[in-house]
């Protein structure tokens, strides 16, 4: 059946709930999908095109209806990047440093323990993405709201579900910030011990012996240019300054690939096939660590000239998370069968040391500087409003210096993980298990739980309401306990943790 362009006129009288828009108090009839204004400027075509694929996906109600069809609607913006766009920033966005560590996860799970785990921790992300992407679409059409982040979707969520909880919709909010806040700074931890490894490797081959100081001496004299380098409170210069570290990790994953393939392979038969809950649940974390990407979704959907891109078997989220898995599985089979249980916590530190792989480490520590300080402007711009309101207005020396001090002391606190835990293999699942498994796999679930199964007790989809409660109460308990396990392991690791 064709696309066709519908005219919305929400016209139908339905008992009114509280909506989530930029005024938050005002009353909206439940059940009702408006037209979508552009929240600023004209980047929103004031017609709406309604399809069959996003009627079926999305509300899933019967295309034949035409009531329903025209409650159904999807944005098509006149200012957008293209699908194709889409999907080359999504990849560029997942490829990270992380995807040099994936060869510890098949050393912990095992050789074939790994291989499965990789796809399955993907195909649950995939899942997860795009639940996240259904609940925003859907509170994006019946609220108003044309954008919506993850904060923003977790508040919408609520306040749009049960009337028990509906009052703590704030709270739900403050939760997922939070876990993106503990994630970011998980994250610049890793880039702190990434970057003094390579630093290291770097040194040796320069000088001819390890560097004279400790590694943790050696994560506080990095620190202190990198905490100066994040005073730059300017996106546009820390754009153009992280603007080549996409070519340099292509550039190092050349080269490892070309190693993988191309080196003595240790036999399959001498490695371990799998391994216990211990093994499986600390490679689970830098799993998830790699695939977490759950932050990137929702700019990604709101910047997209059709938000119904994103979603579908050959859509924008399924195609590149099909790809990202992939070349995963190679990185961490192929890293696992060539470098055996001599694999370090970047797959780069196996490189044989030569002119070229030592440039490209050290191209690697210049992307982690400046790319970290990226990072902490996303958190910078998501705290500030809050701090700054709880400033004196009349003391300009507190509005002006509070921005430098929120910097130093998120980086304080990001400088203590790393000193705490300043090593790779035991860094990255540690953060992956903890806030990167709330954000990806817990939340989304939850916050799908909250949008759809009010949607379904009303429709009366009993069926569905049941599959989607079962699988919520089956699923997140043995997460849990895989996150317990794995935290307690790496905690106990790290209490006895000893560094030359």
């Amino acid at each position: 059946m064709p696309k066709r362009n519908t005219a919305v006129s929400p016209e139908s009288v339905t008992p009114s709930y509280k909506t989530f828009s930029k005024d938050r108090s005002i009353d909206a009839p439940l059940g009702v999908y408006p037209m979508i204004v552009a929240p600023a400027g004209d980047d929103v075509k004031r017609d709406v095109v309604a399809s069959d694929d996003v009627i079926r996906g999305v509300f899933k109600v019967d295309v034949k209806d035409d009531a329903a069809r025209q409650r159904a609607v999807t944005i098509v913006r006149t200012k957008g990047i293209s699908a194709t766009s889409g999907l080359i920033n999504f990849i560029c966005g997942m490829i990270g440093p992380g995807c040099f560590s994936l060869a510890i996860s098949f050393k912990e799970a095992g050789l074939w323990g790994g291989f499965i785990l990789v796809f399955v921790i993907g195909f649950l992300s995939l899942i997860s993405m795009h639940k996240i992407v259904n609940c925003s679409q859907y509170l994006a059409k019946i609220n108003g709201d044309q954008s919506l982040d993850y904060g923003e979707m977790a508040e919408a969520a609520l306040l749009n579900s049960y009337s028990a909880v509906r009052p703590h919709a704030k709270k739900a909010k403050m939760i997922v910030n939070a876990c993106l806040l503990s994630f970011q700074l998980g994250v610049i931890s890793v880039t702190l011990v990434f970057s003094t490894e390579h630093v290291m490797e770097v040194y040796e081959y320069a000088f001819g012996h390890p560097p004279p100081f400790p590694k943790k001496i050696l994560i506080l004299i990095f620190f202190v240019p990198q905490l100066l380098l994040n005073f730059i409170g300017h996106i546009k210069m820390l754009t153009v300054l992280s603007l080549f570290g996409n070519v340099v990790i292509f550039a190092a994953m050349s080269l490892i690939a070309k190693e993988l393939l191309f080196h003595d392979w240790y036999p399959v038969t001498s490695l371990h096939s799998f391994s216990g809950i211990e093994g499986m649940s600390i490679a689970a974390g830098a799993l998830i660590y790699s695939f977490e990407g759950q932050a990137m979704v929702l700019p990604l959907e709101n910047s997209l000239k059709r938000s119904a891109d994103m979603r579908g078997v050959t859509g924008v989220l399924t195609t590149s998370m099909n790809l990202v898995t992939i070349l995963y599985a190679f990185l961490g089979f192929f890293g696992y069968v060539t470098f055996g249980d001599n694999v370090q916590g970047s797959l780069t530190l196996n490189l044989p040391n030569s002119v070229l792989s030592v440039s490209i480490k050290a191209l690697l520590v210049a992307k982690m500087f400046f790319g970290s300080a990226l990072q902490l402007f996303v958190i910078v711009q998501m705290l500030w409003p809050s701090v700054k309101a709880r400033l004196p207005e009349d003391s300009k020396v507190a509005q002006k210096l509070g921005p430098y001090a929120l910097r130093a002391g998120l980086m304080l606190i990001s400088l203590v993980m790393a000193v705490l835990v300043p090593n790779l293999m035991d860094i990255i699942p540690l953060v992956g298990i903890t806030s990167g498994m709330l954000l990806s796999l817990i939340l989304p679930s939850f916050l799908d739980l909250m949008v759809f199964l009010p949607m379904y007790s009303k429709q009366q989809e009993r069926r569905k309401f049941v599959q989607k409660l079962v699988f919520i109460l089956a699923s997140k308990p043995s997460l849990t306990i895989i996150g317990s396990v794995a935290v307690d392991h790496r905690s106990a690791e790290a209490g006895d943790l000893k560094i030359e």
